[in-house]
């Protein structure tokens, strides 16, 4: 992180050092640029001769003098100190050989002020290399950095992204959650108003009819008579019974510890053909990867549904539920029949028939969706088939 600031402010130096190059500090750049105008000067000048103006010539080397104490106060020349103090006595060499520059020239000698000229040049330009080789680095490091920084952007915009969209979803499950709440309490509403409907259109109108019976074995005159009677109503007592446990038995899940899901699915079609007359057969693969109790019983519930739209809308003669793997990685389970049939939905538009007032259906798909499974629907004329498929990740081992 240090490093990464440094390089921050090494860029910022170089920036605000070159525009105050512009302005008013000088560079190295700068520097080359007036020496070479003096060096083009001194080349027409005949030092030993009676027309050289030495006082012209120690204002030139003045000047000179002022553009390098302009670079010397300039935050480029604070940059060397602090990145490249090593590289710094070239130009405390120059300001010496400037020195020694006068000196020739107040002797008169043409021969040493050129020689003193070329390590003025030697040092210049030395400095030049390394100024281009400390740009060239300097540029390379803030880019690094830049790119450093965009990739780190990046990424945060990602891991954004990535927890927007999780919050979306979260948001969208718990929106689920709540109208599937909503629903299963309405669910449970339907199912009071059923059982309701049911005991009130079927048992309470035989006990009803049964007490009639009962009163007029009393006012039977013969014994004959009397006996007729009493065996009606010991046959119409069993049929209630036999009513109340029907009932029962569709309330209250089995007991899956003890049974299993597959003589729990057999026992299921076993009453559902007694019941319906509709020939039901069950096909569960043997060896089966055992499922934790609440599966067994979401799973149960379904087939229980289907078996009940079977009964009540397909007019169909027979029916089956079929149970195997796939892969041993998933558990299959399909309820089919052969009756007329109706306009299933489009693939993932349960929805669809919760809107029409379906429910069953659309509580179907959603106890396939709690356990991360998935339910299909296909119809034609002559035959439905509802699939379930359920991932066994998750299940008992």
């Amino acid at each position: 992180m240090i490093k990464c600031l440094r390089i921050v402010l090494i860029a910022a130096l170089i920036s605000f050092g070159t525009g105050c190059a512009r302005n008013e500090y000088h560079s190295i750049l700068s520097i080359s640029e007036s020496w070479l105008k003096i060096k083009m000067d001194f080349a027409t000048i005949n030092f030993s001769s009676p027309n050289f103006s030495l006082n012209e010539f120690e204002t030139r080397l003045d000047g000179f003098h002022g553009t390098l104490s302009s670079f010397f106060s300039s935050p480029v020349a604070y940059l060397y100190g602090i990145n490249r103090p090593e590289d710094m006595h070239f130009l405390k060499t120059i300001t010496v050989t400037l020195d020694d520059l006068g000196a020739a020239a107040k002797s008169g000698s043409s021969d040493a002020v050129f020689a003193t000229m070329l390590e003025i040049d030697s040092a210049i330009e030395q400095m030049l290399r390394i100024d281009t080789d400390f740009s060239n680095k300097s540029q390379l490091q803030y880019f690094q950095l830049f790119f450093f920084f965009s990739i780190l952007v990046l990424v945060l915009i990602f891991v954004s992204s990535g927890l927007f969209s999780r919050l979306q979803i979260a948001k969208s499950r718990e929106g689920q959650s709540l109208v599937f709440s909503r629903e299963t309490v309405l669910a449970l509403e339907h199912e009071r108003e059923r059982i309701a409907r049911e005991l009130h259109d079927t048992v309470a109108q035989d006990l009803w009819r049964l007490s009639f019976q009962v009163a007029g074995i009393g006012r039977a005159e013969d014994q004959e008579k009397r006996s007729e009677l009493c065996t009606e109503v010991i046959s119409e007592q069993k049929e209630i019974m036999q009513r109340i446990r029907e009932i029962c038995n569709s309330l209250i899940p089995p007991g899956f510890k003890h049974r299993g899901l597959e003589n729990a699915l057999r026992s299921l079609c076993h009453d559902f053909q007694q019941r319906s007359g509709i020939e039901c057969n069950v096909s569960v693969e043997e060896d089966l990867r055992p499922l934790d109790i609440d599966r067994q019983l979401l799973i149960f519930r379904i087939v229980q549904e289907c078996l009940t739209n079977i009964h009540k809308h397909s007019g169909a003669s027979k029916a089956s539920v079929i149970v195997h793997t796939r892969e041993r990685e998933t558990l299959v389970i399909c309820v089919s029949d052969n009756g007329r049939g109706f306009s299933a939905p489009q693939k993932n538009s349960f929805s669809v028939l919760h809107s029409q007032g379906k429910l069953g259906l659309w509580s179907m798909s959603e106890r396939a969706a709690s356990m991360a499974g998935s339910l299909s629907l296909d119809s034609i004329a002559g035959s439905t088939m509802v699939t379930l498929r359920l991932p066994f990740r998750g299940a008992a081992s």
